[in-house]
């Protein structure tokens, strides 16, 4: 499958949203078959018959609810946003997105995860199967946690030293961990 004539002309988009689109399983077959140089993907996608696409400004990237189990290794140099919300994600690929400040990974599957993106400032972890997290966000301001499996969570104070809010109610914590989450941040919401 090849993608639609108008992505010819993506050069200076900022924004693009699959939102629930049939493109879902063209994506999928992506992932699956590596039809894309996704690790190249932001300077230049690729065609099936390798026709190039350069997309050098894009800025958000919306893939919630696509259905999708894996993501390609994007190499987004000036993306800010990535949704990945409602998918059925069971990992997330160490990437090379220096510019992200907002990450959605609300609804998935995750079990464990490890992040190290030095300007992300919003994170959503919330509703996944997260039993474990490793983090190392020295800009985070925004962190949801809830509704998952955590029984404790490493020292926040020094992998994430800007966390001004944090989300992880719905997790079986015992008090004295939740007694000390308390004291990280300005508000907790246990």
């Amino acid at each position: 499958m090849l993608l639609p004539e108008f992505c010819e002309e993506l050069f200076y988009v900022k924004e693009i949203n699959l939102f629930e689109t049939n493109f879902k399983n063209y994506l999928q077959k992506v992932v699956d078959y590596n039809f894309l140089d996704t690790q190249k993907w932001i300077q230049k996608l690729y065609k099936y018959n390798h026709k190039i696409i350069e997309i050098k400004l894009l800025k958000q990237f919306n893939l919630s609810s696509c259905e999708l189990t894996k993501i390609p290794t994007l190499n987004f140099k000036n993306l800010e946003r990535l949704n990945l919300n409602h998918n059925k994600l069971k990992s997330f690929p160490n990437l090379n997105l220096p510019n992200l400040q907002y990450l959605y990974l609300f609804n998935n599957k995750l079990t464990s995860i490890s992040l190290n993106f030095p300007n992300l400032q919003h994170l959503d972890l919330g509703n996944n199967q997260l039993t474990s997290v490793s983090l190392n966000l020295p800009n985070l301001k925004v962190l949801h946690l809830d509704n998952n499996q955590l029984t404790s969570i490493l020292d926040l104070t020094l992998t994430v030293p800007k966390l001004e809010l944090l989300f992880i109610y719905n997790n079986p914590l015992p008090e004295t961990e939740k007694n000390r989450l308390k004291s990280i941040c300005d508000k907790v919401y246990l």
